[in-house]
């Protein structure tokens, strides 16, 4: 094999300390820290409403739950088919999932203050 030239080696540098790096002074914006206001994407009321609506859908799960029979060798409808299980129950949980729904979207009122006349260019 035949040998590779070789190449030339770069003259040994004096180190220096490398510099500290910069801190920053600005803060970025995110959703819980807004141009130095501390303003949530969602107010008091939107977590209230949203709460009511968790609880619904909880109400919903527990009135569907059950149904396991005494005897095991007797088959009960009226336990499994109960208005409450088949009619009331999916009503609860839909109505929660409307109040949640609604939560989200509602216009908080600290982020109506927000995008007040003021701030708009």
């Amino acid at each position: 094999m035949a040998k590779q030239p070789q190449r030339p080696q770069p003259a040994a540098k004096k180190s220096s300390p490398a510099p500290a790096p910069a801190r920053r002074t600005e803060q970025k914006d995110t959703i819980f820290n807004t141009s130095g206001n501390d303003v949530l994407i969602f107010g008091r009321q939107n977590f209230i409403y949203m709460g009511i609506g968790l609880l619904l859908v909880l109400a919903g799960l527990i009135a569907m739950a059950g149904g396991a029979m005494p005897d095991p060798n007797k088959w009960e409808p009226e336990r499994i088919y109960s208005p409450v299980r088949i009619t009331l129950a999916p009503m609860l949980m839909v109505a929660g999932f409307v109040v949640v729904i609604f939560g989200i979207f509602k216009k908080s009122s600290a982020a109506e203050s927000s995008t007040g006349p003021e701030l708009q260019a």
